[in-house]
């Protein structure tokens, strides 16, 4: 009979390096608790030791400050996140699918994590100039990216009026507000029911003409 692996264990069929990263992930999953508690400026080392159930040491083999916890933590999050995104992408082609999917694999992430969300909204962009900085370099990969599959759209025939990088950057900053008041509001769980009707919303945005070459109603 195999015996449990218990508190303070390890299985020693892994390799070092292997329990290295279980443990260091089991770390920035405590330590994404905490912030998402807590919040980043009130959040002590003693707080994610407390959590992670380790000793002072152990966590200083892994970070040299709660603030590269947090970095690991928002990093950690926006790769899960795109990860989700293009996983659900392999194999569908039609450009308004793409659009769908998209908006539906990024509230899917959301409502499957709602502690790593609040990092991302809440603690990491406000926690200093070069972390504002890098979210926002985030938040225009994500517009970009609907910018493709919008353009691929118009390529194809399927809207009329072309994209343009501020409009698709607005749309895709509110897709991140109903995130966010979600959040607020425990609501995080109904994310995937609204996903159809916010990527609906983004479509229908770029199906008219140009309203600014539209001189018909004035």
């Amino acid at each position: 009979m195999t015996k449990a692996v218990g508190r303070g264990k390890y299985d020693r069929g892994l390799s070092s390096e292997k329990r290295q990263e279980l443990a260091r992930e089991k770390l920035l999953d405590d330590a994404t608790e905490v912030f998402a508690t807590r919040g980043f400026r009130a959040t002590r080392v003693d707080d994610i030791v407390e959590r992670a159930g380790i000793s002072r040491r152990t966590l200083y083999q892994h970070f040299d400050s709660v603030e590269a916890i947090l970095g690991e933590v928002y990093e950690r999050a926006v790769r899960t996140s795109f990860a989700a995104v293009f996983e659900r992408l392999m194999g569908v082609s039609d450009p308004i699918e793409r659009i769908h999917v998209g908006v539906a694999a990024y509230f899917e992430t959301i409502a499957a994590n709602p502690a790593g969300a609040r990092v991302v909204f809440e603690e990491y962009r406000h926690a200093g100039p070069a972390q504002a900085a890098k979210y926002e370099l985030n938040t225009s990969r994500y517009a970009m990216l609907m910018l493709e599959f919008l353009n691929a759209a118009r390529a194809a025939g399927r809207i009329h009026r072309a994209p343009d990088e501020t409009s698709v950057y607005a749309l895709t900053k509110g897709l991140e507000a109903v995130g966010v008041r979600a959040l607020h509001r425990g609501e995080h769980a109904q994310l995937p029911a609204v996903a159809p009707i916010m990527s609906a919303l983004l479509i229908e945005a770029f199906r008219g003409t140009d309203p600014a070459c539209d001189l018909s109603s004035t």
